[in-house]
C-alpha cells in the first residue's frame, strides 16, 4: 500500500486519460435532451412572475422620472418668476415633510409610501373595475390633500405629536384603503368567475 508518489504520478502521466468511453457523449447528450424540456416547463411559471415584476418595475421607476421632472419644472419655474422689490419684508413659507423631523418619522414615511406606490402599481384596471378604482383612486386623492394640508399646519404653527401621529394615521389609512380596494377586485373576479362557470 505505501507507494512512493513520484511513482504513481509517473505512472499516471504515462497513461492517457483524456480518451473517455465510447459513446460517452451521445449518452450525455441523450440525458441533456431528456432534462432540457422539463427544466423548461418548470421554469414557465417563473418567467411570468418575472415579467410582471419587470413591469411593475418599470412603473416604479417612470412614476419617480414623472414626479422629479415636475419637481424640477415646479422648482425652476419658481425661481424664474421674476420677483418685484419692495420695502416689505416677505415671509418665507417653508412646509415641513415628516422626514425632515427625525430619521425614524423617515422611515415610517418611506415605508407607508413605497406600500403605498407597490400598490398601486398591482393594480389591474379594466372596463369592469375602472369605475371601483376611480372611486378609490378619489378617496386617496383626498387623503393626500389632508397630508398636504398637515405638512403646513406642521409648517405654520410647528411640531407636535399629535400633528405627527395624525400625518401617520394619514399613511395608514391610505394603505388600508387600497388593501381594501385589492379585496374588493379580488371579489369582483371570483363572482365574475363564477358568473362564468355557471353559464
Amino acid at each position: 500500500m505505501a507507494q512512493d508518489l513520484r511513482k504513481m504520478l509517473k505512472q499516471a502521466e504515462d497513461t492517457d486519460v483524456t480518451q473517455l468511453r465510447e459513446g460517452h457523449q451521445s449518452r450525455f447528450e441523450d440525458r441533456l435532451a431528456k432534462a432540457l424540456p422539463q427544466q423548461e416547463e418548470t421554469g414557465g411559471s417563473k418567467k411570468g412572475v418575472f415579467f410582471f415584476m419587470k413591469i411593475a418595475a418599470m412603473l416604479i421607476l417612470a412614476a419617480g422620472i414623472v414626479w422629479s421632472i415636475s419637481k424640477y419644472a415646479s422648482a425652476k419655474a419658481i425661481t424664474e418668476a421674476p420677483v418685484a422689490s419692495t420695502d416689505v419684508e416677505v415671509k418665507e413659507e417653508k412646509t415641513i415633510q415628516l422626514s425632515q423631523i427625525s430619521p425614524d418619522f423617515k422611515k415610517v414615511e418611506d415605508y407607508y409610501l413605497a406600500s403605498i406606490n407597490l400598490e398601486l402599481t398591482r393594480l389591474e384596471i379594466n372596463d369592469e373595475n375602472k369605475e371601483l378604482i376611480d372611486s378609490f383612486l378619489k378617496q386617496l386623492n383626498v387623503l393626500d390633500e389632508e397630508y398636504q394640508r398637515l405638512n403646513k399646519e406642521i409648517s405654520e404653527s410647528g411640531i407636535s405629536e399629535e400633528m405627527v401621529n395624525a400625518m401617520i394615521d394619514n399613511l395608514k389609512l391610505r394603505v388600508e384603503l387600497l388593501s381594501k380596494l385589492k379585496r374588493k377586485l379580488a371579489e369582483l373576479k371570483a363572482s365574475q368567475q363564477d358568473a362564468i362557470q355557471t353559464i
